[in-house]
């Protein structure tokens, strides 16, 4: 038996003990999906906290609302696709509070990545930003400099771009993602420190 067909049958058995109303199933969806759905979470602008949050929160409405039915298609999309739709939620409705819980703790990040002042360093890492902003899409870069950098509100930024609030989180979503192949890291953090820069040239 290859990976593949494992895999098949390990979620067949979770599918089956789900409908059958066993318990055990959630242990083995634990062992099986948690992980890659926390680092899968994490592609959004969440705290690895709040990321272990929507994926249980997840796994309990899993448990809660099919349980003792049939399950119909893939499990792994249902999963992913819940916990996609449960992060733009949270940043929905709490992105302005992660925007600020960021800036409250920047100065010690960098305390901590630039040990000593490094002019240099700073400017490299500043052009590396810019070039990686820059080489966005132009309606994900868009979206992503007026939520971020301006502080605009989703429904502002969708009435001047003449598109649905759903599109516009969609573009943010996206434009985070490319970010963070191309940087390497959280990218709101690195952003966030991009605009503090941006006021301290213009103060």
């Amino acid at each position: 038996m290859n990976d593949h067909e494992r895999e098949e049958r390990e979620t067949e058995d979770i599918k089956r003990m789900l409908e059958a109303g066993d318990e055990r199933c959630m242990k083995l969806l634990f062992d099986k999906f948690y992980r890659a759905l926390c680092m899968y979470a994490l592609r959004y602008p969440v705290s690895p906290e709040v990321a272990e949050d929507i994926v249980q929160t997840v796994f309990i409405s899993l448990w809660t609302n099919k349980r003792g039915k049939p399950f119909e298609g893939s499990l792994r999309s249902y999963l992913f696709g819940a916990v996609s739709k449960a992060a733009l939620c949270w940043v929905r409705d709490h992105g302005k509070v992660y925007f600020e819980d960021i800036e409250s703790h920047l100065d010690d990040f960098w305390d901590d990545v630039f040990s000593q002042e490094d002019a240099e360093q700073e400017e490299r890492l500043r052009k590396k930003l810019h070039a990686a902003v820059d080489a966005l899409p132009e309606k994900p870069r868009l979206v992503l400099q007026a939520i971020v950098w301006q502080e605009k509100p989703y429904k502002q930024v969708a009435a001047e771009m003449g598109i649905s609030v759903n599109t516009v989180k969609t573009y943010y979503a996206r434009a985070l993602q490319a970010l963070r192949k191309s940087l390497g890291s959280n990218p709101l953090l690195l952003l966030v420190w991009l605009k503090k820069q941006k006021s301290k040239l213009h103060s």
